[in-house]
């Protein structure tokens, strides 16, 4: 995608989850596409202890501050598919 000066929303405790595991997963199965990275990242969130999902979402709330820190005036603001 291009930038054109777009700011990514802050990732969610999945998206945290998926980004880190993406390597795990990549280095079992060399050439996998995004699609199935994030459908075996999804089973594996699923049986997922309470305990690592709640370091995820501590991750996550992290990560909300630091994107806050370095983008003040974000206001998330989705657009209608007409409009991309």
């Amino acid at each position: 995608r291009k930038n054109n000066g777009h700011i990514p929303r802050p990732k969610n405790c999945f998206m945290a989850y998926r980004e880190h595991m993406q390597h795990k997963v990549l280095a079992e199965n060399p050439g996998m596409n995004n699609k199935l990275v994030s459908v075996i990242a999804a089973r594996m969130w699923n049986k997922e202890s309470d305990d690592v999902k709640q370091f995820w979402k501590d991750r996550a709330q992290q990560l909300k501050l630091e994107h806050k820190m370095k983008y003040p005036d974000y206001k998330f603001a989705p657009k209608k598919k007409s409009q991309k």
